[in-house]
């Protein structure tokens, strides 16, 4: 039997619905998004659409508050992110 993606990751991701921006490019790109999991070591992201990211960028929640993240995942408008440490 295999295991669900759920089943596999290390911290228990809840649902939620806030309002964020992805910042790269030393502040000069800022693209919104919607964080609609979150756990403690990363988030999925919705963008409303197909978005270029790169690897690495911050995250800025709707709250100020800032994460550095890395895209472990994509499909389409939807990207997952683990966190990289503090910004």
């Amino acid at each position: 039997m295999q295991e669900s993606g759920a089943d596999k990751r290390r911290h228990p991701r809840r649902k939620m619905l806030k309002g964020a921006k992805a910042i790269f490019n030393g502040g000069a790109s800022l693209y919104d998004c919607q964080v609609r999991d979150w756990s403690e070591s990363g988030a999925r992201l919705v963008f409303p659409e197909l978005t270029p990211l790169p690897k690495l960028f911050t995250l800025r929640l709707s709250d100020g508050s800032e994460h550095a993240c890395e895209v472990v995942r994509a499909d389409g408008v939807i990207v997952g992110v683990r966190f990289s440490g503090s910004v």
